[in-house]
């Protein structure tokens, strides 16, 4: 009887060490989260915590954001726009100097010069091969050489470079794209533009079109006389932390968790940054 006893003093005593380390181990993760959510909050700029901040979508449902291209040439000069730009910034306004990156993407069959026949002639394989590269895609590696230009009240601007590859008709080259960008903090003034705090991007390249393999039909000479050999592009866009296509959604406001780590209703419903729970019928 008292080794029988003795045994159960001794279960008692492991369940009651189990409970504790449990217990233990609870109070660790919950003031891990604490620790986390309070030093997201600590800083505006970048709600959940990540080191490269928020996430601005260029989404734009009215397309005012644009891509200008004029292309000169002594016998023509041609200009030509896209409104039809996608893609994302992630920055952190209160540590621009962490950088960032981001992509912006350009349909080839968007950009319009305002002669069908042209545009038709642009998308073939003898210039830009829609068919085959539908896309322009500027992808930036890290944004560089960040100097703020003016800081008042709830918007900040810098001069920018944006280091990275830019793609198209096949061929990717490394290059640099320098710009200012402006971020503005969500008010009633710029929700007339975007709901969520805005950043305003201006840049200028220019693109030689021999180092992308664009020649055009061979043995006519167009490039040089028609078409210049380098081209002027400039970039004008605005983009949000609320992306447009999922505004809707109110158990999402960062937008979809596969594109934006700044998701604080994408995770578990135990998760501190996620304030919205989680449906057993949502699937993500």
């Amino acid at each position: 009887m008292g080794q029988k006893a003795g045994n159960i003093n001794k279960y008692k005593e492991g369940v009651i060490m189990m409970k504790a380390m449990k217990n233990m181990i609870l109070g660790l993760l919950l003031t891990g989260a604490m620790m986390t959510t309070a030093a997201a909050q600590k800083d505006p700029g970048n709600p959940c915590g990540h080191k490269n901040g928020m996430m601005f979508h260029i989404d734009d449902p009215m397309s005012r954001n644009s891509v200008t291209f004029k292309s000169t040439a002594p016998l023509e000069d041609i200009v030509g726009t896209s409104n039809e730009i996608t893609g994302y910034i992630q920055f952190n306004p209160s540590h621009p100097e962490n950088g960032g990156h981001g992509e912006f993407t350009v349909p080839v069959a968007s950009l319009n010069t305002g002669i069908p026949l042209r545009d038709e002639h642009l998308r073939s394989a003898d210039w830009l091969n829609a068919g085959a590269y539908p896309d322009i895609k500027l992808t930036v590696k890290n944004i560089k050489n960040i100097k703020e230009v003016k800081s008042s009240g709830d918007a900040q601007t810098y001069d920018i470079t944006f280091m990275g590859n830019l793609s198209f008709n096949g061929k990717t080259r490394y290059t640099k794209v320098k710009g200012r960008m402006t971020y503005l903090q969500e008010s009633e003034a710029t929700k007339q533009r975007m709901p969520g705090d805005l950043v305003a991007v201006r840049a200028e390249l220019n693109i030689p079109l021999a180092e992308f393999d664009v020649i055009g039909p061979e043995g006519m000479g167009i490039i040089g006389s028609k078409v210049g050999k380098t081209i002027d592009v400039e970039i004008s866009l605005m983009a949000s932390t609320r992306a447009s296509s999922l505004a809707a959604e109110a158990g999402n406001p960062c937008g979809d968790k596969a594109m934006n780590p700044c998701n604080p209703c994408g995770g578990k419903s135990m998760d501190a940054h996620n304030p919205c729970g989680m449906k057993k019928s949502d699937s993500r």
